[in-house]
């Protein structure tokens, strides 16, 4: 796993989508709207907002901070993880990029991990 996916969890990859409406062509997945679409979307799995990082694209909301594995489950939502592709040899740089959700059953089984390390359920 890169950092990518790391990102996602703290709310600064492609759920911010919204604060760089130029990397989601980038990335492949359509301009503002679409940025503001994943953005919207990703909101629903966070647990509050940022405003240390106000978003003026999205008239100054914070962006998204603590993914919530509940939220993700509850809803089947996953994250949109947004990602580069560096070459194998250092110095060549970026070879491509891309986005891709996480598998629903990773936060299923573990939200059942955590209840059982906490005796719920």
């Amino acid at each position: 796993m890169g950092d990518s996916a790391i990102t996602e969890t703290f709310g600064i990859g492609g759920a911010a989508m919204i604060a760089a409406p130029g990397v989601t062509r980038f990335v492949g997945a359509g301009g503002m709207e679409a940025a503001r679409a994943v953005s919207e979307e990703m909101a629903e799995i966070y647990l509050e907002r940022n405003m240390q990082l106000q978003i003026p694209g999205w008239d100054f909301q914070g962006a998204c901070l603590g993914l919530d594995i509940r939220r993700v489950v509850e809803t089947g939502i996953t994250p949109l993880i947004n990602t580069g592709i560096a070459h194998k040899e250092a110095g060549i740089g970026q070879i491509g990029a891309g986005t891709v959700r996480a598998p629903l059953a990773c936060f299923e089984q573990a939200l059942e991990a955590l209840a059982e390390s906490m005796g719920i359920g």
